[in-house]
């Protein structure tokens, strides 16, 4: 069975049936994908787990309807984005700092040697530092697009825009990021 037939299935079981474990496999489903892209929103990892269990919530409460929604993909993106931007508005902007996620890079990056991890944290500085000057929907797109893997048609659903200009916006996006990351490495080399 492929997995647009599996989450249908488990859509039914929820709205019908008020299934328990369909409701925990359609979480796993998609929490991890959810949490992403309220990340990319909030920029705080708390933030972004506390959005997506309340998409969660949400879907459960309203389980009834479920069977009247045509795209749950589209369905569980739009509501992660209204719930992280009710977010943003509560906590008017407030940006968290992490230590778990730190913790984590250095633990995991201690094998390599100190050249590999400057060079590395490096590219990585250049490439987020080039996302980060994007416009606010270009940078969304991409981040949906690359980090997320969403399609062009997905994208546009989520965003309410056309397939047209998600695939211009993506193609500005990676002409940016190519060019500002290809001058910082000349700057540097002069």
């Amino acid at each position: 069975m492929t997995e647009a037939l599996q989450i249908k299935f488990y859509i039914e079981q929820i709205a019908l049936h008020s299934d328990i474990e369909a409701f925990e496999k359609l979480f796993y489903c998609y929490y991890k994908r959810l949490k992403n892209f309220a990340y990319a929103i909030l920029k705080s990892s708390q933030l972004a787990e506390e959005a997506s269990s309340d998409v969660f919530v949400i879907l459960w409460k309203n389980r009834a309807h479920l069977i009247e929604i045509e795209n749950i993909n589209s369905y569980l993106y739009v509501a992660t984005r209204n719930v992280a931007l009710r977010m943003l508005q509560r906590e008017k902007k407030e940006l968290f700092f992490d230590i778990d996620l730190v913790n984590e890079n250095l633990v995991s990056s201690s094998a390599d040697t100190p050249e590999k991890i400057l060079l590395n944290n490096e590219i990585i500085n250049r490439l987020d530092g080039a996302i980060d000057t994007l416009p606010p929907r270009c940078k969304l797109i991409y981040k949906l697009a690359k980090h997320d893997g969403l399609k062009l048609k997905e994208i546009a659903d989520i965003l309410n825009i056309s397939v047209k200009t998600v695939d211009a916006q993506l193609a500005i996006a990676v002409k940016r990021i190519t060019q500002s990351i290809r001058l910082s490495f000349l700057e540097q080399n002069k």
